[in-house]
């Protein structure tokens, strides 16, 4: 059984849109592009199994289209401007919604959201099991469950250090979690241990080949001498301290050059060239680009907001962060997990964002230390061990109403860590 028949939404011809672009899929995997980070662990996932397992058909939906396009870019839009311009906003939203009942109402209505566009869309996908890498569809699929709707296995993948109730749901067989300390917070939360496997957060495989630094730089024409200081601002240039990095890193004193990737904010790249036109070091300003591995293997230091997939990405390569004003809710809970290692520094200030860059750049075996601590916390295979796990429960099919018991998830995982 697959999904069983129901009334559609008013929004059907959409799912019929999608349901043509779909197929058959052996892992179907659920995300959204609300901050780029969700997709791109998905598009790890996909990009694994393409490469381990070719004749295993994969494919990425975006959940929240199937809730509805409109309402997709709406809350795309609301999110990116509070995170921009009121990010005690979003944290405040955070905090509230951080330990919301799984029978709560607010609950209940979440789970109805893409529900009927979904059961067609796995209608006719098939998928042998389904993976999460964003919160919203994780309860749906758990109510459908219940429901006795499906019976397909279901995987969630946490892509922060950190749990929000929207990750955690009744009927969820297997969570994969970026450390030792989610598993344990999703402990604190009921879920059994038998359900848990510290994966890492999938990034993709280019992150997991080794890199030159001198031939990444060659390939993007940067100075081969000079100290690169990459600053990223996210996919959708959310860190909104990006132009007064820029300014902080012109007074620096001391000969670098510096690589801005602004994602796709047009207006910003096009600002920072405008800014940075006549400052007195090498500075390339990027859009969005597909060789982030190339940069980061090629930099000294990055400049960053503590994104989970962007934090992952740099603990991969050993590429020492500063983190400079993150958000309240998960980005905060990021970057105190890497600080507290000593992967990062944490700035809340440019004044205190100028001293750290002048500490680290000054002091190479400090630099040297926090880029070893980065690789102690970077698991460059986590996309491959997610896939593993999802082609091992897929071969698993739950009875009507229940979850795979506790004690075959684990000896099917036990048979993956092997």
């Amino acid at each position: 059984m697959v999904a069983s028949p129901g009334p559609y939404s008013r929004w059907t011809e959409r799912s019929r849109l999608i349901r043509g672009h779909v197929g058959h899929a052996d892992v179907l995997v659920l995300s959204a592009r609300y901050g780029a980070g969700h997709w791109q662990a998905g598009r790890a996932i996909c990009d694994a199994l393409a490469a381990t397992s070719p004749n295993v058909a994969s494919v990425e939906l975006d959940y929240m289209d199937l809730v509805h396009p409109a309402v997709n870019r709406t809350v795309q839009s609301i999110y990116l401007t509070s995170i921009k311009h009121f990010p005690s906003g979003y944290g405040w939203f955070y905090r509230t919604t951080c330990a919301i009942p799984p029978d709560s109402p607010f609950q209940s209505f979440l789970n109805r959201l893409g529900r009927e566009n979904l059961a067609a869309v796995l209608d006719e996908a098939r998928p042998r099991v389904v993976v999460s890498t964003f919160p919203t569809q994780a309860g749906v699929l758990s109510d459908m469950r219940r429901r006795e709707r499906i019976n397909i296995p279901t995987i969630t993948v946490i892509t922060d250090n950190t749990v929000h109730s929207q990750w955690v749901h009744p009927f969820t067989d297997l969570y994969c979690v970026s450390s030792p300390e989610v598993a344990q917070a999703l402990m604190h939360r009921g879920v059994d241990a038998a359900r848990i496997v510290v994966t890492g957060i999938p990034v993709r495989q280019a992150f997991a080949r080794p890199i030159d630094p001198q031939e990444a730089r060659r390939r993007h024409n940067l100075d081969p001498d000079l100290p690169i200081i990459l600053v990223m601002s996210g996919a959708f240039g959310a860190l909104g301290g990006t132009v007064s990095t820029c300014h902080v890193l012109t007074h620096m004193g001391r000969p670098l050059q510096v690589v801005v990737i602004a994602g796709k904010d047009r207006q910003l790249a096009q600002r920072l060239r405008g800014l940075t036109r006549h400052f007195p070091f090498p500075v390339h300003i990027m859009g969005f680009v597909e060789e982030v591995a190339d940069f980061m293997g090629a930099a000294d230091l990055l400049i960053t907001k503590a994104g989970g997939l962007t934090t992952a990405e740099a603990a991969a390569v050993g590429l020492p962060m500063i983190i400079f004003r993150p958000i309240p809710g998960q980005e905060e809970a990021n970057a105190a997990y890497f600080s507290e290692r000593g992967a990062a520094l944490l700035s809340h200030s440019t004044a205190e964002l100028r001293d750290h860059v002048d500490a680290v750049l000054g002091d190479r075996d400090r630099l040297a230390a926090m880029s070893r601590a980065a690789r102690l916390l970077g698991r460059p295979r986590a996309a491959n061990h997610v896939t593993q796990l999802a082609l091992a429960l897929g071969t698993l099919t739950p009875r009507p109403g229940r979850r795979l018991p506790a004690h075959e998830v684990c000896r099917i995982t036990a048979g993956v860590l092997l």
